[in-house]
């Protein structure tokens, strides 16, 4: 079993992580996924945590923190009547169907190949996020048609199991590429979160429980609950913060902003390869 670190200066930044990835997730209306992941990644090989299993508990522990604080997003929107039911009938059983297949994956490849995925994926997205423009609700692009829909889906849910996000950053752009006006696919977006990051976290779970001597204290499998008993409560307390902070500052500079720091991290994801 891996060693035990010290327990306050692990409990610190853990509460440190959760604060940080609350007050940017609700700064920029985006899942903490993207920023919890390398966080918990660094943290935990700092901390002596086998290499090996680092990236895989860093995911799987993202996952289940998404799950816990998008589950509180989603239901405020839906009472709201910001969450469509028709799309996530319609995408739900393909999301969760990528969402399985990417998590084996996932679970049977080493965590340099998860490092490699998850560089990659940040260091597009960072160039989205500097330089893609939001579109205005209008009609639906004709090329999108439903069976495209379906077979994106299947890869968004992959792709967001392998990285340990929610896949707003991909669902919330799709939808409004379709013609949804932005604020309801946002709120869409949330739900399909849960579709994403429930059965992820459950996935990554039971995977790890083969490898349990090896991982450090408190983890289920792929997912250490101390951490997202730490994390959760920081990240919804700071979240208000950020959304309050994100209304008073240009959405432009906030996407380049994070864009900036999503390049950074793949950067230093991929000198860690």
């Amino acid at each position: 079993m891996a060693a035990t670190p010290p327990i306050p200066e692990i409990l610190l930044l853990l509460l440190c992580i959760g604060g940080v990835g609350g007050f940017l997730s609700g700064l920029l209306g985006l899942g903490g996924g993207i920023l919890f992941v390398p966080a918990l990644y660094f943290s935990m090989t700092a901390f002596g945590v086998d290499a090996g299993h680092a990236m895989h508990l860093a995911v799987g522990t993202s996952l289940a923190i998404v799950f816990a604080t998008g589950s509180i997003s989603a239901l405020s929107h839906h009472k709201r009547g910001a969450v469509d039911t028709v799309i996530v009938k319609s995408w739900g059983l393909f999301i969760v169907s990528g969402v399985l297949i990417g998590a084996y994956f996932a679970s049977t490849v080493d965590g340099e190949v998860l490092k490699s995925i998850f560089a990659t994926v940040t260091f597009l997205l960072s160039f989205y996020m500097a330089f893609g423009r939001e579109r205005k609700a209008k009609q639906g692009k004709q090329f999108m048609t439903v069976k495209i829909q379906h077979a994106v889906c299947v890869g968004i849910g992959a792709l967001s199991s392998m990285i340990g996000v929610g896949g707003a950053i991909i669902t919330v752009p799709m939808m409004s590429y379709i013609g949804m006006p932005t604020p309801r696919a946002i709120g869409t977006g949330a739900a399909l979160g849960m579709l994403i990051s429930l059965p992820g976290a459950v996935e990554y779970m039971l995977e790890g429980l083969r490898h349990v001597g090896e991982l450090p204290p408190f983890s289920a499998g792929y997912v250490n609950l101390a951490a997202v008993a730490l994390i959760i409560p920081a990240s919804m307390f700071m979240a208000p913060y950020g959304v309050k902070a994100s209304h008073a500052l240009p959405h432009v500079l906030l996407r380049r902003v994070f864009a900036a720091v999503m390049l950074i991290v793949s950067i230093k994801m991929f000198r860690a390869l």
